[in-house]
């Protein structure tokens, strides 16, 4: 297809997954991008790829983070232009839109991209059922008769064998106030939709941190290190309140 000079014609079938793909992940590096549209079959072509986000970056409908580093490729944003044409073909979320006050904060790039790297890892190996980002939930949760009890980081569906499994999954990169935590515990134990709650973090003084937080919790707990979770995945050996010396998070799920 040939585009008018200075023109601009957005392809639903390729432009729109794109920029709902950049929305929906708050931020993704480049590569990851490309690996999403791959894994979703909406572009195989590293060049035309390419093409395609150089021109919704030059229109102006997703941009840059700029001052970023350690990614390995250019990470992106939504814009507002991007939300506003998202929902002219009837992708809206009630808490990101064009009329949203605040876009995502630079602050949380890292948090993203780590989770990206989740998602498609569980994808390459051919174990994603359906992932609910963070955005999907808490869109639904404004809306919802029976809502979560949380805006978790993910909702994730997996395949055990021939069976699925679904839990929810938090990433925890920095510690929060223990007020904050009491808040969560009062939420986790409220909650009747989702059985099992997996904690990634990034360290270990997280972990132990948040095991010791929610020792109380009474429901399906598990934790992990983020970085071990992103190869092992369902090998995982997890840590929960009743098995501290660690458990297969696929046995767990089971």
């Amino acid at each position: 297809m040939r585009y008018a000079k200075g023109g601009l014609v957005i392809n639903p079938e390729r432009d729109v997954p794109l920029l709902r793909q950049v929305r929906n992940s708050r931020f993704v590096s480049h590569q990851q991008l490309f690996d999403f549209m791959k894994l979703g079959g909406f572009d195989h072509c590293r060049s035309s790829f390419n093409w395609r986000t150089k021109r919704l970056l030059g229109s102006g409908h997703f941009s840059i983070c700029e001052g970023v580093f350690g990614a390995g490729s250019a990470v992106y944003r939504i814009t507002r232009q991007g939300l506003a044409l998202l929902e002219h073909h009837g992708q809206f979320t009630t808490v990101l839109h064009s009329n949203t006050d605040h876009l995502p904060h630079p602050s949380q790039v890292f948090h993203a991209l780590q989770l990206n790297a989740i998602q498609l890892a569980l994808a390459d190996k051919n174990l994603l059922v359906r992932w609910q980002s963070e955005l999907e939930i808490a869109s639904l949760n404004t809306i919802s008769r029976t809502p979560y009890q949380k805006d978790y980081d993910a909702v994730v569906e997996v395949w055990i064998g021939e069976k699925r499994a679904c839990f929810a999954l938090e990433y925890e990169r920095s510690l929060k106030s223990s007020k904050q935590y009491e808040r969560v515990r009062r939420a986790l134990e409220c909650e009747r939709r989702i059985g099992c709650v997996l904690y990634l973090t990034s360290g270990v003084e997280i972990l132990v941190h948040l095991v010791h937080e929610f020792e109380s919790v009474n429901m399906n707990l598990a934790f992990a290190n983020a970085v071990d979770f992103a190869h092992l995945l369902l090998e995982t050996r997890v840590i929960t309140g009743r098995n501290t010396s660690g458990i297969r998070f696929r046995d767990m799920l089971q």
